[in-house]
């Protein structure tokens, strides 16, 4: 049942974003435009919550539960590639979500 219902958070948070996502990619006309606008749609790691970071992709609960613990741990982030440091993340992982968080 918790699994159904996380599968479900997951899904209608991904419903809600991906419209967003791939519009972006799709318009190349204005870099420096599209830059101050998905600068405001990326996700803070110092303050998302386990409902936010499962959205990245490849984020599933326990990845976001470890990026908030190492938050909670050593103190804010000052930058996206310290996620590295996190517990299950690798370069490869940072690859993959680095362009959909950010750092305030």
């Amino acid at each position: 049942m918790k699994k159904l219902i996380s599968g479900l958070l997951v899904l209608s948070a991904l419903a809600i974003q991906t419209p967003v996502v791939h519009a972006q990619p799709a318009e190349s006309g204005n870099m420096q435009a599209n830059e101050g606008t998905s600068q405001q749609q990326r996700i803070d790691l110092n303050s998302a919550t386990v409902e936010q970071l499962i959205t990245l992709p490849g984020v599933g609960q326990s990845k976001a539960k470890a990026i908030i613990k190492y938050r909670e741990e050593v103190g804010p982030f000052l930058e996206v590639a310290q996620l590295t440091q996190v517990k299950g993340i690798g370069e490869k992982m940072l690859n993959k979500i680095e362009g959909y968080v950010q750092v305030k």
